[in-house]
């Protein structure tokens, strides 16, 4: 993931709402989405243990993007549009239109998954790769997009308190079941100094429990889906 630096727009510091936590969160899908391909391509034909397996990888990891945009559009765009139209304007059609296209590579890999589900056939794993190959491209472009110009005026102009609703609607999709390997996810790649802020909203027992079941979590579904428990790190970001 791409830390910021203090030569770029600052995201966090006196008179800002620290939105770092976006950075996280994009840490993740451009990991376990950009690993996707890979995955899909490494099952053997006719292996249906193996793709249900990785199938129900994808769908989640489709699901929490599809929701992490929804709740993007539903909470973002008209407040920047109302406070800065100006300063926004630029960024809007291009935003707009990363997500259409990203939003109709999701439909096609959710169509692709569901044959694949049902054949388990090496042609049909093999579409539904180049899918989720194109979808990582977009998707990959638009969020470097998004943190290089949105965030930085989402610190100046989101208030915090419209950023803790922001960031619990977007918590809010991850399953109850799934918390601890969330939590994992988050830590495997995320900045730790943001985590750790995240952390202390938490009570006690939670913030003792949480990084060892996280981690221990994570570790074992990455070996499960990538065949090892530490997958490769700073999958689709920019040099």
């Amino acid at each position: 993931m791409e830390h910021q630096t203090t030569e770029g727009p600052r995201l966090h510091g006196p008179g800002l709402t620290d939105v770092r936590m976006m950075q996280v969160a994009h840490s993740s899908f451009r990991r376990e989405l950009g690993l996707s391909p890979a995955a899909v391509r490494a099952v053997a034909g006719g292996d249906h243990r193996r793709t249900s397996i990785v199938a129900a990888h994808v769908t989640l990891f489709l699901s929490l993007l599809h929701h992490h945009h929804s709740v993007e559009d539903d909470l973002l765009w008209d407040v920047l549009l109302a406070r800065v139209p100006g300063e926004l304007a630029p960024l809007v059609h291009v935003m707009q239109s990363q997500h259409e296209q990203v939003a109709a590579l999701l439909e096609q890999a959710h169509e692709a998954l569901g044959t694949w589900r049902r054949t388990a056939s090496a042609s049909d794993g093999e579409a539904l790769a180049g899918i989720l190959s194109s979808m990582c491209a977009a998707l990959f472009e638009h969020l470097h997009a998004e943190e290089t110009h949105l965030l930085p005026i989402m610190a100046r102009h989101i208030t915090a308190e419209e950023w803790e609703e922001f960031t619990a609607r977007g918590m809010s999709s991850i399953p109850q079941r799934l918390m601890f390997l969330g939590f994992g996810m988050m830590l495997y790649e995320g900045d730790p100094e943001v985590i750790g802020i995240e952390m202390g909203k938490l009570p006690a027992p939670l913030r003792r429990l949480l990084p060892l079941l996280g981690r221990r979590s994570f570790r074992r579904y990455a070996r499960r889906v990538h065949g090892t428990p530490t997958p490769p790190r700073g999958i689709g970001a920019v040099a």
